[in-house]
């Protein structure tokens, strides 16, 4: 492997290091682990990478993401040599024109990174699929989604805090108004595969192989619950889920995440249902006129900031405004606890989704 090329920082010890990083602005408000060379090193071996290699080109900026450092904010995040193809399998799909880099990155509103992991690396890293499985507590699906926040405040330059003076001598690119939690590590979703075989993963139906490990990337504006404790069967269900989805106010031609615990998957398995089948039920009742949007005080256009209402002209009543722009883009993923019947609808930030392989050194 070729040497590192990073700067190199002297200090005393552990406390020193932490606090030269907050003192630098290096820090996403959280202590970090000190990445020492050694420790780099390993994460980029893992990999079976340069660290000179080119992830990305971040042309608005004129930054070039490499990853030596990715591997840094890796280490700082607390990730594990093993999780770090992940991290760029990651950011090679939210680099792409698929996602919208830049407009995450500096816009007024609060876009998180999500990302569903699929395929045998989800047990090889011991990642939860289970209970919690967007909260806290698994080292892997918390330290990744953090490994990316940090790699788009160090080295995207997305630092936080508009309105503030400078932080600590770096500009605020990062311009959000108010942020929001999903930014310290991201929307990690990893989906329970084994439960339920006739519900194909989310990477089969996208078209990979079942033992290809792969990351599903998308931006989004933030999440939904949805109790569907006392809707009994595939039908209620979808209905509530179409119902809360409307409401939510994201009818536009893009994508929305659909996480569907197992107390309803059971329900679907045992009515016959397939993903497809509720995606296209999901899709039809999910379906409005431009008329009835402006009617009814909603938002008819793509963009978030688009005025809601508004007067009915001529060829509202045939235009279809949607939870998605197709079946396709309804992506559904089986995850979470045995009990509760909490549906999740996690809505897009512009842009779409994209999905990588995980290429490792180690597999």
């Amino acid at each position: 492997m070729k040497p590192l090329s990073s700067k190199q920082h002297d200090v005393d010890d552990l406390d020193a290091a932490i606090d030269l990083y907050y003192t630098k602005g290096w820090t996403d408000g959280l202590p970090i682990v000190p990445p020492t060379e050694e420790k780099v090193a390993r994460l980029i071996a893992a990999a079976g990478r340069e660290p000179d290699e080119v992830i990305a080109n971040y042309y608005e900026r004129r930054r070039i993401v490499t990853v030596e450092k990715l591997a840094i904010n890796a280490v700082m995040a607390g990730c594990l040599p093993d999780y770090f193809p992940i991290v760029l399998a990651i950011v090679e799909a939210m680099s792409g024109p698929r996602i919208g880099l830049h407009g995450g990155n500096a816009s007024t509103g609060g876009m998180a990174v999500g990302f569903i992991v699929n395929g045998p690396v989800r047990d090889r890293l011991g990642m939860n699929y289970r209970g919690n499985v967007l909260g806290p507590g698994n080292r892997a699906n918390s330290t990744i989604g953090r490994a990316v926040r940090l790699a788009q405040i160090n080295v995207m330059g997305s630092v936080g805090g508009a309105g503030n003076p400078v932080s600590a001598g770096r500009d605020i690119l990062d311009r959000s108004t108010m942020g929001q939690p999903g930014k310290y590590a991201g929307y990690h979703v990893v989906e329970n595969e084994e439960d339920f075989p006739s519900m194909r993963p989310l990477h089969v139906e996208l078209g990979f192989e079942p033992g290809e490990s792969v990351v599903t990337v998308f931006p989004t504006s933030g999440h939904i619950q949805i109790s569907t404790h006392e809707n009994h069967g595939a039908e209620a269900i979808v209905d509530t889920i179409a119902h809360y989805l409307v409401a939510g106010g994201k009818l536009a031609k893009s994508f929305v995440v659909v996480l569907l615990p197992p107390e309803c998957v059971e329900h679907f398995v045992r009515d016959g249902w397939s993903k497809a089948d509720i995606r296209q039920a999901i899709f039809e009742r999910g379906a409005r006129t431009v008329a009835w949007a402006k009617r009814n005080g909603w938002m008819s256009g793509p963009s978030p900031i688009d005025p809601r209402g508004g007067d009915v002209l001529p060829g509202d009543e045939e235009k279809q405004i949607n939870v998605a722009a197709s079946p396709d883009d309804i992506l559904l993923v089986v995850t979470g606890g045995p009990a509760g019947a909490f549906v999740h609808g996690i809505f897009s930030y512009g842009g779409s989704f994209d999905s990588k392989v995980i290429r490792s050194a180690a597999w």
